[in-house]
């Protein structure tokens, strides 16, 4: 029974030699194997030389889109843009323990939107100051709602 076993043994290790050797070798033979230095003369002097220019692909980018800016302001805060003279507000965000009431997202000459914390409401007006987004607010006392503005 130990020859049996021994025997099986020497058939596995000398499948695997020569398994190995074809792997080393290749499947198909020596097609796989490193070429030389002149080997690689040979294959680029064979391969089409190009006379045509690539231009180089342009990385710079024209953009008359203007880029939003984004302002902190008493209450929250606002993303805006200006094209031209006119405002638009891209988003706004009250502060924790804040609300949003009465926004003029424009596009107008003017934006507005009022950010609320109990009794306290400030208004915030944003226009366009040379070609920027510019904010200013007051508190509004009214305790109505912010009307004529945007």
């Amino acid at each position: 029974m130990s020859g049996g076993w021994l025997l099986a043994a020497a058939v596995t290790a000398g499948a695997g030699t020569v398994a190995l050797d074809v792997v080393g070798a290749g499947i198909l033979g020596p097609q796989n194997q490193p070429l030389s230095q002149d080997d690689v003369a040979r294959a680029l002097a064979t391969v089409p030389t190009s006379t045509t220019p690539v231009a180089p692909a342009s990385t710079t980018t024209s953009s008359s889109a203007p880029a939003p800016r984004g302002l902190t302001v008493p209450g929250g805060r606002l993303v805006a843009k200006c094209t031209g003279d006119r405002i638009e507000l891209m988003s706004w965000s009250p502060d924790p323990g804040w609300r949003t009431d009465d926004v003029s997202p424009g596009p107008a000459a003017t934006a507005s939107v009022k950010f609320k914390n109990g009794g306290t409401e400030n208004v915030t007006v944003v226009t366009c100051l040379a070609g920027e987004p510019h904010a200013d607010t007051v508190a509004d006392d009214s305790g109505g709602g912010h009307h004529g503005r945007g």
